[in-house]
This record gives structure tokens, sequence and C-alpha cells, in this order.
């Protein structure tokens, strides 16, 4: 009989493979902070491990080979493996009320900052992001400096919040232009990262091997949201589903800093 806990796991499931296919970005974002109101933060962080990675399965059906060339990809990639790494020894240091607490700011900031782009908070981190990207252009060096910087930060930022597609968007925003590499490119990410955060949140004992059986009855509402994102990125109004995504975020966030 399934349990408060197995409908909320599927009903958060659902919501995180509708994004994921649907916008590219903020699966995480959503998925991390509505676990948190259940269950404790990082165990919330080790939960939403293997439910994006169902997640990203069914992505990979629907974008399979919509993503960078290989050359920029596995530049990425190589930037990304130390992130990873050092999210992992820094995780456990954190404690466990304070991460709660951190990761109801980013969301929150987060969505206030994309909804609204006057947002101070928002000026600064574009005024931020415009300078590095000053030195990330179109030439083949300066791609190169901004796959290393976003790969990295995007590594660490996924460890430790599951929020690297946050970071891989600013870089993902110009190096892929067409919507479906967009997309394409941040589920090949995903899909390889939350393998290993999968595998490395047991390993550092954020969750236990029987904890990850509480994913499966979640599982079959992933691969349906995941199908209706497909559709919502082929059909629907792009901008006004990112907005009520963000809108979720935000009054979600809020809570969690209560």
């Amino acid at each position: 009989m399934l349990t408060q806990s197995d409908l909320f796991l599927a009903a958060a499931g659902f919501l995180s493979g509708l994004i994921k296919t649907g916008v590219g970005v903020g699966s995480g974002l959503v998925l991390l902070p509505t676990l948190a109101l259940v269950f404790p933060a990082k165990v919330a962080l080790g939960l939403g491990a293997p439910m994006l990675l169902a997640s990203d399965i069914i992505g990979l059906h629907y974008y399979w080979k919509q993503w960078l060339p290989r050359r920029e990809l596995t530049r990425l990639f190589l930037a990304i493996i130390p992130g990873l790494f050092i999210g992992i020894v820094l995780l456990p240091m954190i404690p466990g009320r304070a991460f709660r607490i951190g990761v109801g700011i980013f969301g929150a900031l987060y969505a206030l900052g994309m909804l609204w782009p006057q947002f101070p908070v928002t000026a600064l981190l574009k005024k931020g992001v415009g300078k590095l990207n000053a030195h990330c252009g179109d030439s083949e060096e300066q791609n190169r400096k901004g796959a290393y910087f976003y790969g990295f930060l995007g590594g660490l930022s996924t460890v430790l919040a599951h929020a690297g597609g946050l970071v891989w968007s600013l870089y993902l925003l110009t190096a892929a232009r067409d919507r479906r590499v967009f997309v394409g490119t941040t589920v090949i990410l995903f899909f390889i990262t939350n393998i290993y955060k999968t595998i490395s949140y047991v390993w550092i004992d954020i969750i236990s091997l029987s904890a990850l059986a509480q994913v499966i009855p979640a599982i079959p509402m992933i691969f349906i949201g995941s199908y209706l994102g497909n559709i919502v990125n082929k059909r629907c109004n792009h901008l006004l589903f990112r907005k009520i995504v963000l809108c979720f975020i935000f009054l979600v966030s809020i809570t969690l800093c209560v």
C-alpha cells in the first residue's frame, strides 16, 4: 500500500520530469525544495538524484544526439569532473539546518531574479556574468574558457543543490542556440552527473541503499511527466510555462526558510 511519502515522491517526480523535458532547466530546483518540505534537506538532496536520473533516461530518448558537438561536450565534462569531486567533499561539512535554509534562499533568489530582471541581486549577477561572457564569446579560445568555467561551477552546484542546470544554461544560451539542442545538452549532462551523484550520496551516507527503494513508486509518474514535458516543449507557450515553474519554486523555497 502506498504511503503519504510515496504519493508525495510521485507528485514531485511528475513535476521534475515535466520540467526536465519541457524547459531543460529548473527540475532540480523544483525537486529539492519540494522534497525538503517532507524530508530532511540532505535526504531530499539524496533522493532527488535517482529521481532526476529516471527523468534523464526518458529525456535521452526524446533528445538523443540533439546536443552540442562532441568536442564542446567533452570540454564541459572535463571541467565538470573536479567540481563534482569538490562538492562531495564539502557536502558533509554543511550543517543540516543551514543547508535547508541555504536551499530555500538560493531557490527564492533564483526564482525572483528570473521573474523580475530588475531585482538588485539579478542585476548584480548579470553584470558579473556579462563580464565573464565578454571573455567567453564566439572565438574558439573564448568558447573553451567558457566551457571550462561554467562546466566546473555547474559540477559543484549540481552536487550541492541540483542547480547545475542553472549554471550550465549561462554557457548554453550562447553555445546552443537551438532550443532542442539546449535541452538535449542539459539532459546528457544531468544523466552522467546524476549517476555519479546517486552513487556518491550513498557512499557518504546521505541516503542508504534501502532509501533508494522509496523512489521506485515515483518512477512511472516521472516517465509520464517527461512525456508531457516533451509535448510542452514542442507545442506550448514556453515563456508562460517557465513563469509558472518559477512561481512554484519561489513559494516552496520561501517555505523552507521559515
